[in-house]
C-alpha cells in the first residue's frame, strides 16, 4: 500500500478546537478541488511514493510512542484532499491500531462514511465564495460524531457570512456539532466576523489559523 506524500513534519495545531497542541501533520499530494483561497497548492503535484510502515515509522519518529489521556500523541491527515487516495481510511485506522489520535482535515467531497468513526473528522463546508461549494455531499452530515468531529466554513466576503449563517440554521448543525467560522487570510476582516458572531448570538467557534500568526502566511511545513 503505497501513497503520494507531499510532506510529513511536527508543529502546532493551528485549527480547530485543537488548536495550540502539538500535532504530526501527514500531508497527502492531490486535489480535485480548487477552492478561491486555496493556501497550499503545492500539494497538488509535489510529493514522493511511501508505503505505509515507512509513514508509520516518520510518524513514530516525530511523535514518540503512543499514549492515552489529553496528551496523547496527536497525527492528523491532510492535504490535498486525503480523501481523494482510496486507501487513505486504512492509513488513518493504521494510527488509529498504533495507539495515536488522529484527525482527518477533508473537504467533505468525498464520502467519509469509509472512514473509521474513531478518526476525528474535520470536514470543510466549502461556501460559494470558495468556488467549489457544489462539491459537498449532504450524506456527510449523516457520519459525523456529535461532540467529537467538527465543520468548519472558511469564510471569503460579509455575504459567505451570511450564507454560512443561513445553511447552519437551515440543517440544524449548530446544536449537534462543533461548528467553526473562519476568515480567509487577507481578505475578510477577523474582528468583522468576531463582531456578527457575537451580534447575532451565533453559537460558533470564531478561529484564526494560528501558525500563520506565528510563522507567516507563506511558511511550509508549519
Amino acid at each position: 500500500m503505497r501513497f503520494k506524500v507531499n510532506e510529513i513534519f511536527h508543529s502546532i495545531q493551528g485549527e480547530g478546537s485543537r488548536a495550540g497542541r502539538p500535532c504530526v501533520f501527514i500531508r497527502l499530494t492531490g486535489c480535485p478541488l480548487r477552492c478561491s483561497y486555496c493556501d497550499t497548492t503545492y500539494a497538488f503535484h509535489e510529493g514522493e511514493f511511501m508505503d505505509l510502515e515507512a509513514i508509520l515509522a516518520r510518524v513514530r519518529s516525530m511523535a514518540g510512542a503512543p499514549g492515552k489521556g489529553p496528551n496523547a500523541p496527536f497525527v492528523e491527515l491532510t492535504g490535498g484532499e486525503p480523501l481523494a487516495h482510496p486507501d487513505a481510511p486504512a492509513l488513518l485506522s493504521a494510527l488509529l491500531d498504533a495507539g495515536y489520535e488522529v484527525a482527518l482535515e477533508t473537504a467533505g467531497s468525498h464520502d467519509i462514511g469509509r472512514v473509521d468513526p474513531r478518526v476525528v473528522k474535520i470536514v470543510d463546508r466549502k461556501t460559494p465564495g470558495s468556488g467549489e461549494s457544489a462539491r459537498w455531499l449532504e450524506s456527510n452530515l449523516a457520519h459525523l460524531v456529535p461532540g467529537q468531529d467538527e465543520l468548519k466554513l472558511v469564510l471569503t466576503s460579509e455575504a459567505d457570512y451570511a450564507w454560512a449563517r443561513a445553511w447552519c440554521l437551515e440543517k440544524g448543525v449548530l446544536d449537534r456539532f462543533d461548528v467553526l467560522f473562519s476568515p480567509v487570510w487577507g481578505a475578510l476582516d477577523p474582528a468583522w466576523l468576531a463582531e456578527r458572531i457575537v451580534a447575532d448570538g451565533l453559537p460558533v467557534r470564531f478561529q484564526l489559523q494560528l501558525h500563520k500568526l506565528v510563522w507567516g502566511a507563506e511558511t511550509r511545513g508549519v
